[in-house]
């Protein structure tokens, strides 16, 4: 999951004493990863980035607890994720509030699948659903993560025609989910989809 990273027990160490250069080699040990993880959820390189430097900041801010810490990927992929659910409650406002809320932090721990194993069954017939071509367009967009440039010049379609696409697909699932699944298979689809 996250880079293997040398002496990381040292950089700890080195970074609760103040020393940026150990930051510095922990930043590039694990950046992509968060990066990554940040941008599944918030489907915007700008706001990944923010929010990746943001949890650097933090644990720098918190570097004299780093030497206690036993599993340091396991700190950071739950600073992350906490990051990450503050960032989705506020993108979602007053849509995400009391039980779905904490239904939708329990996406975020390895062992809480079902709702996603359940929602992605469900998607997958409203998915089968679609009219050939915006199926072909929501799959390469959502599913493949490509851009809508990529997907214009691959189907030769223009690209405000895999918006329109997208748009309508997006409706047309929302509509499903609502009329086949539950609320927080709603709110699960906002927040990976949208």
């Amino acid at each position: 999951m996250y880079a293997e990273i040398q002496n990381e027990t040292y950089l700890l160490h080195e970074m609760a004493a103040g020393n940026q250069q150990a930051l510095k080699a922990i930043v590039e040990a694990f950046w992509p990863n968060i990066y990554a993880h940040a941008l599944a959820y918030l489907r915007s390189p700008e706001k990944a980035e923010e929010l990746t430097q943001d949890v650097f900041i933090a644990i720098w801010e918190k570097r004299s607890t780093l030497p206690g810490i036993e599993n340091f990927r396991g700190y950071l992929f739950i600073t992350a994720r906490n990051k990450i659910i503050s960032r989705l409650r506020e993108k979602l406002g007053d849509e995400l509030t009391g039980d779905e809320a904490d239904a939708a932090e329990t996406l975020y721990i390895p062992d809480s699948q079902l709702e996603l194993k359940e929602l992605n069954s469900l998607l997958r017939q409203g998915i089968a659903q679609l009219p050939p071509k915006r199926q072909r367009v929501f799959e390469m967009s959502r599913l493949e993560g490509k851009s809508h440039a990529e997907i214009a010049a691959e189907l030769n379609i223009s690209k405000d025609t895999v918006s329109e696409y997208i748009t309508l697909a997006l409706n047309f699932l929302r509509t499903y989910l609502k009329n086949n699944g539950n609320h927080l298979h709603i709110v699960i689809f906002c927040l990976y989809y949208i």
